[in-house]
């Protein structure tokens, strides 16, 4: 999934084709019984730093962002290409349509991906 920003300031807009900058990471998750579990991966050849905190909404006719009530301390990860790290969120969730959002920087540019996924 490709979801990106133009660098600069934080200016969010969509890379065209032909841009330089383009990114991607893979979040794939898991619910748990009382805890989600992603896995963050960077399959670019460059390092991408992604940030502690996620966001989490439930789709309820729209998207919905949810208090998880945890507290993200605010620090970079570096993930060197083809790095996995996992990251375990203490949260139960009833059966539903969900989305985490996690923010990557590179190059100056925040990146904003999203993974939906299914509570059953």
């Amino acid at each position: 999934m490709k979801i990106i920003k133009i660098p600069g300031k934080d200016s969010v807009g969509v890379i065209t084709v032909g841009t330089p900058l383009e990114v991607e990471l893979d979040i794939e998750v898991k619910p748990r019984k009382g805890e989600l579990v992603l896995w963050v991966s960077n399959p670019n050849t460059v390092k991408v730093e992604i940030d502690n905190e996620i966001e989490l909404y439930e789709y309820i006719g729209f998207w919905q962002k949810l208090d998880p009530e945890i507290v993200f301390l605010n620090r970079r990860i570096v993930l060197i290409p083809g790095e996995t790290i996992e990251q375990r969120i203490p949260v139960d969730l009833p059966p539903g349509r969900y989305k985490v959002v996690k923010f990557a920087y590179v190059k100056g540019a925040k990146i904003r991906v999203e993974r939906e996924f299914t509570v059953r």
